[in-house]
This record gives C-alpha cells, structure tokens and sequence, in this order.
C-alpha cells in the first residue's frame, strides 16, 4: 500500500543554524501538492536542493512568528512568484495580524511585485484553518508566544489526510503544559514535537499518557547534538510508541 502522505524535515535545529542542522521548515507531500509547516531559512533553497516543485505548494502554515521559523519566507515568496504558472496558487497563514503588514512591507521594500494573484495571506485562528480535496488543517493555541493584547501568538496544527491524523505541535512552554495531546482525532497516527524549550523529564510523564501511535522530536536543542543524541534517546526510549530523532533532509511516510 503506497502511503498517502510523505514528511521531509528540512531544517530541524533550535533558534540558530548548527553545522548540521537548518531553521524550522517541514514539507508534507500529498500526491503531487506541497504543503509547508513554517518556513526557516534557506527553506527556498533546501526545496530546490531537494529536487521539489516550489510551484506545487499550495499553502504555508506559520506556528509563530520568531524568526527561526520564518526567516526564510520572503525567500520562499520570491521563488513563488518567480517561478508562477498557470493555475498556481499558494495560501500562506500568519500567527499574528501584525505580521501581514510587516510582511508585505518588506516584500515591497525587495522590488518583488506584491502583491500577486499567486499568493494569499491569511491569520490563523483556533479552529478549522485551511481544506482541499486532499488535506484538511485545524488549529490549537499553544503558549510559546503571546500577542501585546494577550491574544494567542503561537499554534499547534492538526493535519487530517485520509482518515490519518498528524499533530505538529510547534514551540511549546518551558513546563510542556500545552503540549497539544487533546488535538484532534484521538489517538493521532504522528505527533511531531519540538526538543529544545523544555526540560526533557518534565514532558515524559505527559507523552506517555498521550494517545500517539508514533513520535517524531525535531526543532531539536544544542544539548541533544552530537553526543546528546544518545542521551535524548536513553530518555525516549521508556515511550510506549516509536520515536523517532529528525535531521535536516530525514523523510518519514504514512
């Protein structure tokens, strides 16, 4: 059976470059259609190395607005619009209201010709955010980033593919307390989840009540590279469910 939906961890390091790891930026593949999860730098240039079709991506979904997992949309937004086509059309969700204006701003600011059919933006708010005929997308506040006005600044999605669930949890608070066990379709069939703003032993009593049939931990911290891996693994490896480390360039299928 051919697995209805294939994930490329682009880039999978903490708030700064590594020499082994990127930005934040995940690729789901349904069909011939792209989708993005955040979009740190070069998240251009890792599609182009990885032989994908910038064209064929239909939407970009934005956890928060930090620039390690953002830094790198301006670029992707060029691309797009470099490489347009009959029938291309790309929506982008942002965070925050104010990332609209900041957005487009400085897209101006590069000469790029904004703003274009190619390309819609969006504010993501709780609940049902994007659907196609292939792939549905809900999202959840998390509390990794608050608004000046108190309002939610940070989100988990939930991405529903033929009856399969996939739960990308963003950046989440020091104490995994809104780790996002409870979104959607109960148990999820994947759970991708960050390892760098929390101490690992205080979100082990949580994942092994949560209802995943398979974990993947990217976004990963400085403490759990090169010889912190082991250690990160000694750790996991109580879980009652497969776990999985990601690597910049890792692809996992469902």
């Amino acid at each position: 059976m051919n697995p209805t939906i294939t994930i490329t961890t682009l880039g999978t390091s903490h708030g700064s470059h590594t020499a082994t790891r990127f930005n934040s930026s995940t690729l789901f593949e349904v069909g011939n259609d792209l989708y993005l999860i955040d979009a740190g730098a070069p998240v251009e240039g890792l599609l182009i190395r990885a032989g994908k079709d910038i064209s064929a991506i239909k939407a970009v979904f934005l956890t928060h607005m930090h620039n390690d997992h953002v830094g790198g949309l301006p670029g992707l937004i060029k691309q797009l619009i470099k490489e347009g086509r009959d029938g291309q059309h790309t929506d982008i969700y942002l965070p925050e209201e104010c990332a609209g204006d900041g957005l487009e701003a400085w897209l101006k600011a590069q000469r790029l010709a904004w703003p274009t059919p190619l390309i819609d933006l969006h504010i993501t708010r709780e609940g049902s955010v994007y659907a196609d005929d292939k792939l549905a997308v809900s999202a959840q506040p998390t509390r990794h980033l608050l608004q000046e006005n108190g309002e939610p600044g940070s989100f988990c999605y939930v991405l529903t593919v033929d009856g399969k669930t996939i739960v990308y949890s963003g950046d989440l608070t020091a104490d995994f307390s809104d780790f996002p066990w409870q979104a959607g379709a109960l148990p999820c069939d994947l759970c991708i989840t960050e390892a760098t703003h929390y101490p690992i032993e205080k979100a082990l009593p949580i994942l092994a009540d949560a209802p995943i049939r398979r974990l993947i931990f990217n976004h990963i911290g400085d403490n759990w590279h090169g010889g912190g891996e082991a250690e990160l693994i000694e750790h996991i490896s109580c879980l009652p469910y497969p776990c999985e480390i990601a690597e910049d360039g890792s692809t996992f299928y469902i």
